[in-house]
């Protein structure tokens, strides 16, 4: 996946989604976190950073399961 934009967009256009679906579901959806993480050494992107490879992670719950996922992206300017 290959999303536009530095860190901050990538998590606020994550978050948008998964506000969207939290509102849609029965039972709703509660986010526990939402982390763009560097897969080099696992510590959280800084905004200030203007291109590279992530794992977007996220945990969720939805009743009394937890949902854990993560994806590979690249994220930054499209070329």
């Amino acid at each position: 996946v290959r999303p536009g934009g530095a860190p901050a967009a990538v998590r606020a256009a994550a978050r948008l989604i998964l506000d969207e679906a939290a509102d849609r579901g029965r039972p709703p959806l509660a986010l526990d976190y939402l982390a763009l993480i560097d897969p080099a050494d696992f510590t959280e992107i800084p905004d200030d950073r203007e291109s590279g490879e992530a794992i977007l992670a996220v945990a969720a719950r939805v009743g009394d399961t937890r949902l854990i996922d993560n994806i590979p992206l690249t994220f930054g300017a499209l070329t």
